[in-house]
């Protein structure tokens, strides 16, 4: 075995180890405990109480079920609040690629005259990510478990040269971590506050573009300070903060 073999498989093993540690996560038990409480408050009706609950687990894990996005979407359109009710649907829908929550968003964003919910290629493609992410996970390790397996033989029975497998598995396990670590589309987010002022830069001094409604979903295009830069109907605009909501 070549030194260059050497170094490929060690950084495979290395790599694989990351990818098994960092892959899988869950509830504490802390936020079980809050979800139950959340839970009962909701079966009771208690809609604003258990509300409180489920942003205080989101905000602390920043881990979401999607029976508790639903529940936090159903809260926020029963209270009015179809901006942050279309906030929790879009993140449903980023886990389950449910079509009746595309429905629903794209429902109200017709009531209510705003723009950005009609459904892309990339969108489908990583919500179905998300609604099989185990299966996907049990595919791409397998691949990856297949090609070590090779590359252990022939680096210690037949001693013949596994420089491809090697290669070949680094690239699946790198594959598995960018689909499940980085976006497959811009980022977006949802306007949650009315009058919200676009303007041509980061700055309170720059030209005004275009005051609109709460509810639009934009592509993020990059952040700068208190200013986040989005596009609006084709062209670069800069919005505060403070008034969108990342969704992803």
């Amino acid at each position: 075995m070549s030194k260059k073999q050497n170094n490929i498989f060690k950084f495979i093993s290395i790599l694989f180890i990351g990818m098994m540690a960092t892959s899988f996560s869950s509830f504490g038990g802390e936020d079980k405990g809050l979800l139950a409480q959340a839970d009962s408050l909701f079966k009771l009706q208690k809609y604003t109480e258990s509300f409180e609950i489920y942003e205080q687990v989101l905000e602390g894990s920043n881990e979401a079920s999607p029976q508790m996005l639903m529940k936090m979407a159903y809260i926020k359109e029963g209270l009015g609040d179809y901006s942050q009710a279309l906030y929790f649907l879009n993140k449903y829908y980023q886990q389950t690629s449910d079509k009746k929550a595309q429905n629903k968003m794209e429902e109200l964003a017709t009531d209510h005259e705003v723009n950005g919910f009609a459904l892309s290629d990339t969108t489908l493609f990583k919500g179905l990510v998300h609604k099989y992410y185990a299966e996907f996970n049990l595919l791409i390790f397998g691949v990856a478990l297949f090609l070590i397996g090779i590359v252990l033989y022939r680096k210690f029975k037949s001693g013949s040269n596994a420089t491809p497998y090697a290669v070949s598995a680094v690239v699946v396990l790198l594959l598995f971590f960018w689909l499940t670590n980085f976006e497959l589309s811009e980022p977006k987010g949802i306007i949650i506050e009315d009058h919200a002022y676009l303007m041509t830069g980061p700055s309170g001094g720059a030209d005004l573009i275009e005051v609109v409604k709460k509810g639009h979903r934009l592509n993020i295009l990059d952040e700068a300070g208190v200013w986040i830069k989005v596009e609006w109907n084709g062209r670069e605009a800069y919005i505060r903060s403070k008034m969108i909501k990342r969704i992803s």
